[in-house]
C-alpha cells in the first residue's frame, strides 16, 4: 500500500507553477512562500549586491520585499534575515512604474548626464519619498543646484530611522531591461555602484541591488575608488538540492487538495509533524525535512518509487531529477524544478491502473522534457542569437567545438546573427564587439551563461536542461524534443 494516496497527491503536484511568474504578477500566495536557509543572509539589509542567474528568484525577491505585507511575513518566518524593522522602496525594476525611470527616459538622460548623477537623484527620491522621479530632468537640475540640501535631508532621514531602530532598503533589479546594449548596462551599473558606496556610510539607509553574474565579470564596472568595498559585499542566490526539495514540501504541504494527505503521511510514516505559523494558515516545513538529505530522499521516493527504470542501474529520482535540470554551471532554477514536476503530474497518458505512486519515472522524464522547452523559450526571448545557433541543427553532444564550427558559419549564419542584433529590444551577448560575432566570443558567452559545459578532455557538453529543448541529441541521454 502506498504511503501517499495517488490521486490527491497528483492534484497537490498540479499546484506547482508550470512556468515562471511574470514581472507584473502579484506577489506569490503566502502559503507557498519559502525562504531557503542560505538565502536568508542575502536578504539581510546590510547585503548590498545579490547575484543570481536566470530564474533563481532575484525578481521574485524584489517583488516580495517591495510588498509591505509580504515583507512582514518574510521577517516573521525568517528571523535570520533581520527584516523585522525594515521598510522597502523601489529604485528600479522590470515593469513600468512611476517610481523609477523607463528605458526611454534613461536613454534620453544619458545623452546629457552621467549614470552616477542619474542614480543619485533616483535613489535620493526613493529615500525621501519625493516626487522628482516624475520629472527627472528637472529633478537632476534641482539636485545639482542644491546638492548640500539634498545630502542634509538624506542624513536627517537616516538619523530619524536610526533613532527609531528602523532600516530603509531601496531595491534595484533588472538593469538588463534598462537598455539594449551591454556597454550602457555596464555604464548604468557602475554609476549605481558608485552611488551605493555613498550609502555605505549611512547607518539605516541601504541599497540592495539584484544582478546577473555576467554583469559583474567586467572589472571596469567597479574600477573606481572604493569599488572593491562594494563588490566584496556580495552574496549569491543559489538553490541546493536540499533547498529545492524544501520548496517542494512547502507547496505540497499547503496544497488545497492533497496537502492534508501529504502532511499526515509525513507524520505517520516519517515522524515529521507540521505546525502552522502563528496567526496565519501557512503550514511550515518541519526542520528535518529542510536539512536532512536522507529523509528527503525517503519522502520523495515514497512519491515516485525508488528507481528511474526497471532496476537500480537506472538511478534514483531524488538524484536523477536535479542532475538533469542543472545548467553548465551546476545551478538549478527553482521554476524549472517545479515546472518539471507539474508537467510530470499532468502526464495523464503515462498513468497506469496499477500505479502505486503519485508520479512514475516515465512521467518525470517527460516533465524534464517540458521544463527544458520552457527554459529554452525563456532564454530565447532576449537572446535570439542563441536560438539561431542551434535551431534545426544536427549536433550530438559531447563533441569538439570544431564539429559545430562549420554548422555555425555555413550559409548566411553571420548575417542572421547580425540581423538578430538589429532587432528592437535585442541585447547583444557580452562578447559581441564592433567587429561582430567571433567563434571564441560565442563559445565563452555560452559557457558564461551555463549553456556550454567544458569537459576535461577538451570537448564541449550541453546540459539536458538546454539540449533537450533545442532538439539536440546525446548518446544515452533523454530524447530531445523535435
Amino acid at each position: 500500500m502506498s504511503i501517499f494516496p495517488v490521486e490527491p497527491l497528483r492534484q497537490a503536484f498540479l499546484t506547482l507553477p508550470k512556468q515562471p511568474r511574470q514581472s507584473d504578477s502579484d506577489p506569490i500566495d503566502s502559503r507557498f512562500f519559502y525562504v531557503p536557509t542560505n538565502q536568508a543572509k542575502a536578504l539581510h539589509p546590510d547585503i548590498l549586491l545579490v547575484e543570481g542567474g536566470r530564474g533563481v528568484g532575484k525578481s521574485e525577491w524584489w517583488l516580495q520585499l517591495s510588498n509591505p505585507e509580504h515583507l512582514k511575513l518574510i521577517a516573521a518566518i525568517s528571523p535570520r534575515s533581520e527584516l523585522e524593522h525594515a521598510e522597502c522602496s523601489v529604485g528600479f525594476g522590470e515593469k513600468l512604474s512611476s517610481c523609477y525611470p523607463s528605458k526611454q527616459v534613461l536613454r534620453d538622460l544619458l545623452l546629457t548626464y552621467d549614470a552616477e548623477t542619474i542614480w543619485n537623484v533616483v535613489i535620493s527620491c526613493a529615500v525621501l519619498d519625493a516626487s522628482g522621479r516624475d520629472d527627472l530632468k528637472n529633478g537632476i537640475r534641482k539636485y545639482q543646484q542644491n546638492y548640500d540640501y539634498s545630502e542634509m535631508a538624506e542624513r536627517n532621514k537616516d538619523d530619524e530611522l536610526y533613532s527609531a531602530k528602523k532600516k530603509h532598503i531601496i531595491l534595484v533589479d533588472a538593469l538588463e531591461y534598462a537598455t539594449d546594449d551591454w556597454d550602457t548596462i555596464k555604464k548604468l551599473l557602475k554609476g549605481l555602484l558608485q552611488v551605493a558606496l555613498k550609502y555605505r556610510s549611512f547607518r539605516a539607509i541601504r541599497l540592495k541591488i539584484f544582478v546577473r553574474p555576467e554583469m559583474l565579470e567586467d572589472s571596469s564596472i567597479y574600477s573606481f575608488s572604493g569599488g572593491a568595498k562594494v563588490i566584496s559585499n556580495k552574496l549569491s542566490l543559489e538553490w541546493s538540492k536540499l533547498d529545492l526539495f524544501g520548496l517542494l514540501w512547502q507547496y505540497l504541504g499547503n496544497a488545497p487538495e492533497g496537502g492534508e494527505a501529504f502532511r499526515n503521511g509525513c507524520e505517520k510514516h516519517f515522524q515529521q509533524k507540521w505546525e502552522q505559523h502563528l496567526d496565519t494558515d501557512i503550514w511550515l516545513v518541519p526542520d528535518a525535512m529542510r536539512r536532512d538529505e536522507a529523509l528527503q530522499r525517503k519522502i520523495f521516493h515514497a512519491l515516485t518509487g525508488e528507481w528511474m527504470g526497471d532496476s537500480a542501474k537506472s538511478g534514483n529520482p531524488y538524484v536523477w531529477l536535479p542532475n538533469h535540470l542543472e545548467d553548465g554551471l551546476g545551478k538549478i532554477s527553482p521554476s524549472t524544478f517545479l515546472a518539471a514536476l507539474h508537467e510530470a503530474a499532468a502526464s495523464d497518458d503515462l498513468l497506469t491502473e496499477e500505479q502505486q505512486y503519485p508520479l512514475n519515472y516515465q512521467a518525470i522524464k517527460k516533465g524534464v522534457q517540458q521544463a527544458s522547452l520552457m527554459q529554452v523559450r525563456i532564454l530565447n526571448e532576449n537572446n535570439r542569437w542563441i536560438e539561431i545557433l542551434f535551431k534545426g541543427k544536427e549536433i550530438s553532444f559531447p563533441c569538439d567545438l570544431s564539429d559545430i564550427e562549420s554548422l555555425w558559419w555555413s550559409g548566411n549564419m553571420r548575417e542572421k546573427l547580425e540581423d538578430a542584433m538589429n532587432e528592437s529590444g535585442a541585447i547583444p551577448p557580452p562578447g559581441y564587439s564592433e567587429s561582430g560575432f567571433s567563434l571564441e566570443g560565442i563559445k565563452n558567452d555560452l559557457i558564461t551563461l551555463g549553456i556550454f559545459q567544458p569537459m576535461l578532455d577538451g570537448r564541449i557538453n550541453m546540459p539536458d536542461v538546454y539540449r533537450v529543448g533545442y532538439g539536440l541529441s546525446r548518446k544515452g541521454g533523454i530524447s530531445p524534443v523535435k
